[in-house]
């Protein structure tokens, strides 16, 4: 009886055991062939959409965004509630759906624990910050080739704006493939200039420089002739922070010196002779720099604190009346140095032309074009959407012509007033209970559409006396004239900017050594600077930068660059 009943028993068993196995094949090949099935049906649903500009029902889009601290809303709009979403639904009967936000001091943890966690993820993911994180989400092998899906649906405007810098591409390519689409950022933003104290110069009987040999005669007389007139010796003639490098973002930079001598510290430059890469900071001309850096703090004409000061506290020489030159950006005219005002009401400057070297080189570090990324999860059965968005953002909103719907913005009584048909921008004219509010901020481009060559070349345009006629032109005409000036001298020089030309994820070897050849790079330059150490003290520093895995990063440094450009 038992043994009967377990024979039954086991019979039963095999018999469940198969029908589960055949219901499971017979499901797979189901679910294959209701995928194979509807992969035409996509395809033939993205087309239609991309000529219409709009999808015939709701599509929706689940993101997960990085959110900076210059986004703001009014009261009871948030993130999925305000004037962008309610854009994207009208125009594109796309239903924008943010799951979930965090700023940049939280977000990559979040996404770190998503991906250990193999948690499902979005349709697209927003983000601007670390590398690393963006090589995590790459490396998940869960989001698609954009490079194939950005050529085939992104429009001409948005292809045009792309190619102005193409190696904004660079640090997302895997075996030749991209995954991750750049957000643009205008070009040379923080490429430097010269900032001179005009009154100093008028009262000294000077000119602005155009050679490093005139600016270092300036540099005496602003550090020994008492150009403030208070009777101390209490000026100096720049104002320089090197306390995080000789090359750094910008504002108080050193740049410019090694430009002018033909070097670039700190970044991967292209060695013309050969081809390749090659860091910076070990080239022969950096050691005639570093040398010049002593010869000035010697004289007194750099601050004796220069190697403590980072950009912002180098830069308040400059706001607080006690250096006559200071380096940077244009926009600095509208910060931090208009602070100088407050402490002197008479002080005046202005924004010249870098000064070239001993040979007429002139040279500075270039600011990127890349700010963030898009990726799209690979499971994502509308892509295509994506590139309807930005596409009509780049064609309409970027540099908007008379009639766009985004000439003055992108909502009235947001961010722009109309006023007797004139458009208003000035923060201070909107009413307390309906403050302005940069629209552009929400969308999934963090801030519009930016077409990297507009603003300095629209800043060149106004300084020469053109009249503004786009909303653009108008906007930007209505900004400090010291940065429009500044703006047009950084674009008559832009054929100087050093681009760094290594800017994907660090090799093997570079997680390894890097800190401790940046440290030691600190250590030797600084001490050179203050005298601790003999000028050839740089040709040792450059044999154990080689030797203490230098040349092996610089291997794979130059495998990584023959890579993304094939």
């Amino acid at each position: 009886m038992n043994k009967s009943w377990r024979k039954t028993t086991a019979l039963l068993s095999a018999l469940m055991l198969g029908m589960t196995a055949l219901t499971a094949c017979s499901s797979a090949v189901n679910e294959e062939a209701s995928n194979n099935a509807s992969q035409p049906q996509a395809v033939e649903a993205a087309a239609e959409a991309m000529k219409a500009g709009k999808y015939e029902e709701p599509l929706k889009i689940n993101i997960v965004r990085q959110m900076t601290t210059d986004v703001k809303f009014r009261a009871g709009e948030d993130i999925n509630n305000n004037p962008h979403v309610q854009w994207a639904k009208d125009t594109f009967n796309i239903d924008l759906n943010y799951l979930w936000t965090a700023d940049s001091s939280a977000i990559d943890t979040k996404i770190r624990l998503i991906l250990s966690a193999n948690e499902d993820l979005p349709d697209i993911i927003q983000y601007r910050g670390s590398q690393d994180v963006i090589d995590a989400l790459i490396d998940s092998g869960k989001f698609a080739d954009v490079g194939d899906l950005f050529d085939k649906y992104a429009g001409d405007a948005y292809k045009s704006a792309m190619a102005e810098d193409e190696t904004v591409w660079y640090p997302y390519v895997r075996d030749g493939k991209r995954y991750a689409i750049p957000i643009l950022d205008y070009s040379n933003n923080n490429d430097t200039v010269l900032w001179i104290r005009d009154d100093w110069m008028k009262k000294l009987n000077l000119k602005a420089p155009q050679t490093i040999e005139e600016m270092e005669k300036m540099m005496e007389l602003f550090t020994n002739a008492d150009p403030d007139g208070n009777g101390k010796k209490d000026t100096v003639g720049l104002a320089v922070g090197l306390k995080n490098g000789m090359n750094t973002w910008g504002l108080a930079d050193a740049d410019f010196l090694f430009g002018a001598y033909g070097a670039m510290p700190g970044q991967w430059n292209l060695d013309a002779a050969t081809g390749k890469l090659a860091y910076g900071s070990i080239a022969p001309e950096v050691k005639t720099v570093l040398g010049k850096l002593k010869e000035w703090m010697e004289k007194g004409y750099i601050h004796k604190e220069a190697g403590l000061h980072d950009e912002g506290k180098a830069a308040e020489l400059f706001s607080s009346g006690k250096a006559g030159i200071v380096v940077a950006p244009y926009w600095a005219g509208g910060w931090p140095l208009p602070a100088v005002k407050e402490v002197d009401k008479n002080a005046d400057y202005s924004a010249y032309p870098l000064p070239a070297g001993p040979n007429g080189k002139i040279g500075r570090s270039k600011s990127g074009t890349g700010n963030g990324v898009i990726l799209i999860n690979k499971d994502f059965k509308h892509p295509e959407a994506f590139f309807m968005y930005a596409n009509l953002l780049y064609e309409q909103q970027g540099n908007p012509q008379s009639g766009s719907p985004f000439e003055y913005g992108f909502k009235e009584g947001y961010d722009f007033m109309l006023q007797d048909g004139q458009p208003v921008w000035d923060e201070a004219k909107f009413p307390a209970d309906k403050p302005l509010m940069n629209v552009e901020k929400y969308t999934l481009l963090f801030d519009g559409a930016r077409i990297p060559s507009l603003v300095m070349e629209t800043m060149n345009d106004l300084a020469s006396g053109k009249e503004p006629v786009t909303a653009f032109e108008q906007k930007q005409s209505r900004g400090l004239d010291k940065n429009i000036t500044a703006g047009a001298v950084n674009y008559s020089q832009r054929e100087y900017a050093m681009p760094n030309l290594y800017i994907g994820s660090p090799t093997k070897t570079y997680k390894k050594r890097w800190d401790f050849l940046s440290k030691s790079e600190k250590e030797t330059f600084n001490k050179i600077i203050y005298g601790g150490s003999p000028i050839d003290s740089f040709d040792t520093f450059v044999t154990q930068w080689k030797a203490s895995a230098g040349d092996t990063i610089t291997e794979e440094v130059n495998e990584w660059y023959a890579a993304v450009q094939k």
